[in-house]
């Protein structure tokens, strides 16, 4: 699981990633940049988390991402897992704190339902909260979401080409700002 403890570490919660065109896409576009490790939590599905090897995972990187695509306002079930297991524990240590978090995230509907008198009737910003209260309860410097809408609208591919070129600055920038210190 090491991954050369890179400084970018991107938590994967797609329950078939194989099959998936656009979360494959969006990995696609970061997976192969220098400094990023892509853990794809679907690979461990059934067993518990190691605590211990993710704090040195997450203590040795430098930002997280959790990517994963949006079902029922929410991320797949195993990534709320992993928070339950070992981020739970990591909140209460140095081991996060004052790191970025990002959530990377598609919906099925176009940008439009998710507004106030929408089909979805709340904004992704209003539907990622937990997230956003996790990040500041333990220390972490929350970060834009990106979201690429409509997955299931004729403008998908477009909006998949725009996301993960989105994605790619953002990982980009990520590590461009952690070398900056060193």
């Amino acid at each position: 699981m090491n991954k050369d403890l890179r400084k970018v570490v991107i938590l994967l919660a797609h329950p078939n990633i194989k099959e998936s065109q656009a979360n494959k896409a969006l990995i696609d576009a970061v997976n192969d940049i220098e400094g990023v490790a892509v853990f794809n939590l679907y690979d461990q599905q059934g067993a518990s988390f190691d605590v211990d090897e993710w704090s040195k995972i997450i203590s040795d990187a430098s930002a997280l991402i959790y990517q994963f695509p949006f079902h029922w306002m929410a991320a797949p079930s195993l990534l709320k897992k992993w928070q339950d297991e070992v981020f739970t524990f990591l909140s209460k240590t140095p081991a996060v704190a004052g790191k970025p978090l990002t959530v990377v995230t598609t919906t099925g509907s176009e940008y439009e339902a998710y507004r106030s008198g929408g089909r979805n009737s709340f904004t992704v910003d209003e539907l990622l909260r937990p997230y956003q209260v996790s990040a500041i309860h333990s220390g972490m410097s929350w970060q834009t979401p990106i979201v690429v809408y409509g997955m299931g609208t004729a403008d998908a591919g477009k909006n998949i080409a725009e996301g993960a070129n989105l994605y790619k600055q953002r990982v980009e920038m990520l590590i461009g700002s952690s070398n900056a210190g060193n």
